[in-house]
């Protein structure tokens, strides 16, 4: 029996002489390994289906060794991204992140498959500055999961008015000084705005961001931290931050 879903290409790997696994973020079913047969071969018909970041309708059906794609209609390639290195380190980064992530239910599954789309079209199309796209990604996940991060209050006193701002690690919450934890970290003045602006900001009105020269770069480093303590998974990043 064949199975039809929307999904993204986030990871692949070579099988055999011409054959390649891919992993799909799919919209019905989450994350999904398949087996493209022949596809590394001259002349495949669903050569474009393994490329990472496409999106596209995959039909599979059940094979001895696992699902086998058996039809594939394009919706947006994403082709672009790869003709960029920076468009290119962002956008593997957005789907090592999905890689780390396990998801709960239906509903997170399809809000993170919403956002993941939002993501790559404003890497892939839109005039932004570098890693401000990611940075939004990471914040919209920490709201999507029930922990946003951004806040112009004190967690724990309410205070809206400290000079010196703190995020504690053990909860994933803005703190001042004065009620600061033993694992809470000062963040930069400049990265707390970016993070106020990034968090307030739709992704078709990035571009018309010009944040603090570099605070996307630290405000990154404090999202990984933020990520790797809330979902227990380390993230490399390559080419951004190794």
């Amino acid at each position: 029996m064949s199975e039809k879903v929307k999904g993204i290409v986030i990871r692949s790997n070579d099988r055999k002489e011409k054959d390649k696994n891919i992993l799909l973020f799919s919209l019905e079913k989450g994350k999904v390994w398949a087996t493209l047969k022949g596809v590394r071969g001259s002349g495949a018909k669903m050569k474009l289906a393994q490329n990472l970041f496409c999106f596209g309708e995959f039909v599979f059906e059940d094979g001895k060794a696992g699902k086998i794609v058996t039809g594939f209609d394009v919706i947006e390639s994403f082709h672009e991204i790869s003709e960029d290195i920076e468009k290119y380190f962002e956008a593997t980064a957005v789907l090592e992140i999905l890689n780390a992530l396990e998801f709960s239910s239906e509903t997170e599954v399809a809000k993170t498959f919403v956002l993941t789309l939002k993501t790559l079209k404003a890497i892939c199309f839109d005039n932004n500055k570098h890693l401000y796209v990611l940075d939004k990604f990471l914040i919209e996940l920490f709201k999507l999961n029930g922990f946003p991060l951004y806040s112009d209050k004190c967690s724990v006193c309410g205070s809206e008015n400290f000079e010196r701002v703190f995020i504690d690690y053990a909860t994933g919450e803005i703190e001042c000084m004065a009620c600061r934890g033993f694992v809470s970290e000062e963040i930069p003045k400049t990265a707390f705005l970016a993070l106020k602006f990034l968090s307030n900001t739709d992704f078709d009105r990035l571009n018309t961001l010009k944040l603090a020269e570099n605070s996307e770069l630290v405000l990154l480093k404090i999202l990984v931290k933020n990520f790797e303590s809330r979902f227990d998974r380390n993230l490399r990043l390559i080419g951004i931050l190794s």
